[in-house]
């Protein structure tokens, strides 16, 4: 491989901007081959299965949606292609290029990789991938001038008001066209996420085998992997075999695992470095430089409270009243205690509105009160994660009336 190592610093899509997410699921243990299947193997008697995948959105958006493929897997992926001399290879979600490296492996390619995460695209910068920092859909790359896409995007849906695809089908569609003419495509989705995606992969590749991973992780995603090879300029277009990817959706059971043993080989054919180019804003820099701008600084003064801060003795003993109104006032919030009983309290100052019905003077007037006033909440967390809230509630008093009264509201764990 060629020493090309760079990390071209234009930081595009900072890492906190999150990208879309990978789903977590169960077990998977289902699959199917396009090549070797004929359509009576899906007759209208036979079952079907469906899958479907939960999300956990949350915790995976707080990771980028960074789900790296194992390396075991990526071996077995390297087991099926042959390379006779130097191509130019392009991972859009490349993580830390781990997975990108094994596949390539001692087969002369020349790599470029796109990254959104700030530390890791530095990671794959410094094991000798040219990476860009930045988000893909701002990333413009000549068309047909890579030989090898290994593609493994995030698995969930976009964000808009309205009409949401799946990222998957949106990746391979921005992705696809950079692929050459009997270039190979290494597509690494859920399988749940195959007939959103699976048009486009029959009319723009041909040769289109599919594997299931049998990993731990992978088996958790219900991955499989899509092998293609990208058709002549005259024959794209035509989604020949579509009706049996289609299948494949609801007859995942029918998708041999991918290994070693595997017969099928796709010959990557030559070409030259392929080129990355970054036309998003740097939002990072952006971030950084409007922290330190004047309009900032003179902002901050009305959006942020100033915590409050007192340091010394007094100059005689405090009575209880006098520690009454410095911990209301949140004086005193800290560390306290020891053992179990070791918390942070926490006091803040809560706004009331009081409402009062009172009749008129005239017939059926009724006349509306209503009193602002001021009361004290504090909250308690233990380091055993047992929150405590004294606060005040609302309660019916024997008239029916409601009345204030204070109280610990709750215990509940973090």
């Amino acid at each position: 491989m060629r020493e090309r190592a760079c990390l071209l610093k234009i930081p595009g899509v900072a890492g906190r901007h999150a990208r879309a997410s990978r789903s977590d699921a169960g077990n998977f243990v289902t699959g199917f081959t396009l090549g070797s299947l004929s359509s009576s193997r899906f007759d209208s008697s036979s079952s079907t299965n469906v899958l479907e995948i939960p999300v956990s959105r949350p915790l995976a958006r707080l990771k980028l949606g960074y789900y790296p493929l194992p390396v075991e897997e990526a071996r077995n992926i390297r087991s099926l292609l042959i390379s006779s001399s130097s191509y130019a290879a392009i991972d859009p979600c490349a993580g830390d290029g781990t997975a990108l490296l094994e596949i390539t492996k001692g087969t002369g390619a020349d790599l470029a990789a796109i990254e959104i995460d700030a530390d890791r695209a530095a990671a794959a910068a410094q094991r000798g991938i040219a990476t860009v920092h930045g988000s893909a859909f701002e990333c413009k790359v000549q068309l047909e001038s890579c030989s090898l896409l290994y593609l493994n995007p995030p698995y969930d849906t976009e964000l808009g008001p309205h009409s949401n695809r799946r990222m998957e089908s949106v990746f391979l569609e921005h992705c696809h066209r950079w692929v050459r003419t009997d270039g190979v495509l290494l597509f690494v989705i859920p399988v749940s996420a195959l007939n959103s995606c699976a048009r486009l992969l029959a009319s723009q590749f041909n040769r289109i085998s599919l594997f299931r991973l049998e990993h731990a992780d992978c088996i958790r995603f219900h991955q499989i992997v899509v092998f293609g090879s990208r058709k002549n300029s005259h024959a794209r277009g035509e989604p020949r075999g579509v009706d049996d990817l289609l299948r494949t959706g609801y007859r995942p059971s029918l998708i041999p695992p991918l290994n070693p043993d595997v017969a099928e080989r796709y010959v990557i054919p030559p070409s030259p470095p392929a080129m990355i180019h970054y036309t998003g804003l740097p939002l990072d820099q952006i971030e950084e430089a409007i922290d330190r701008s004047v309009a900032t600084q003179n902002a901050r003064g009305v959006l942020v409270r100033k915590q409050q801060k007192m340091s010394g003795r007094p100059v005689t003993p405090l009575h209880k009243g006098h520690v009454g109104l410095l911990a209301c006032s949140g004086m005193l919030n800290g560390f306290f205690g020891q053992g179990d009983d070791r918390h942070i309290a926490h006091w803040r100052a809560v706004k009331h509105v009081d409402e009062f019905n009172e009749e008129g003077e005239e017939l059926g007037e009724t006349i509306i009160r209503r009193r602002e006033r001021f009361s004290h909440e504090l909250t308690l967390a233990f380091e055993n994660g047992r929150i405590l809230e004294l606060k005040e509630t609302k309660e019916n008093g024997p008239a029916g009336s409601e009345e204030a009264a204070p109280e610990f509201e709750h215990s509940s764990k973090m």
